[in-house]
């Protein structure tokens, strides 16, 4: 979380911890995934939570967390914060999930505008995120797989900087997964973005090698 103690460390733990464990599991249905994953985020939330309060160092440390699951023909996304997963295919680009911020529960509530909540100056202010409260609710969604599908997770240092139009051009495109998030970091950082910048591209492609980009 930009602004607050080691939260790079914080999100590493999450990373490594939840990703470690996930290669040991096996599922036939998403709400059974999405159960794992409720518990072991969870399970990393207080872990952070508790090293947190032993280190003076690291006192306030968090981090947002999004994440995904390919189980045979459904995808489960999970989030908690304002990193943000996005779906394309043949209907366009969907903005799956929701930020847990300030500015964005009011919108939510009716209280602000779609404007408002993207100008407002608390809208990088969290209401969720991993190591701040010893238990946290994560949000889950569920898609369908289809052909010729992009998922697209991403931390806030790329949706601030690169509206969704643009996304919605670039991942159109007939570059690699590679150029595309590359392409994608580039505008972020002439827009400004100053926070970090990490993306993972997932395609639906039978012949697809290039399955990933992550750049920081």
């Amino acid at each position: 979380m930009g602004g607050h103690k080691a939260g790079d460390i914080a999100s590493e733990m999450a990373v490594l911890q939840i990703g470690n464990h996930w290669k040991e599991t096996a599922f036939s249905n998403g709400p059974e995934a999405s159960e794992w994953l409720d518990q072991h985020i969870n399970l990393e939330n207080q872990r952070i939570y508790r090293i947190a309060k032993t280190y003076s160092d690291l006192d306030g440390m968090g981090t947002t967390l999004v994440t995904s699951a390919f189980i045979n023909d459904e995808i489960v996304v999970g989030n908690v914060g304002d990193s943000r997963a996005y779906y394309l295919d043949q209907n366009g680009l969907e903005l799956v999930t929701e930020d847990h911020s300030f500015a964005n529960e009011l919108r939510l509530k009716g209280e602000i505008s779609d404007e408002e909540a993207r100008n407002h100056r608390q809208r990088h202010t969290l209401t969720r995120s991993l190591g701040v409260f010893d238990k946290v609710a994560v949000d889950f969604f569920y898609l369908k797989q289809t052909d010729d599908s992009l998922l697209m997770l991403c931390s806030d240092g790329l949706s601030n900087g690169v509206d969704q139009p643009l996304m919605d051009k670039v991942l159109r495109g007939k570059r690699s997964l590679s150029d595309k998030a590359n392409i994608m970091t580039e505008y972020a950082l002439q827009n400004g973005s100053t926070d970090n910048i990490t993306m993972c591209l997932i395609e639906n492609k039978s012949d697809s090698t290039d399955k990933g980009k992550e750049d920081e």
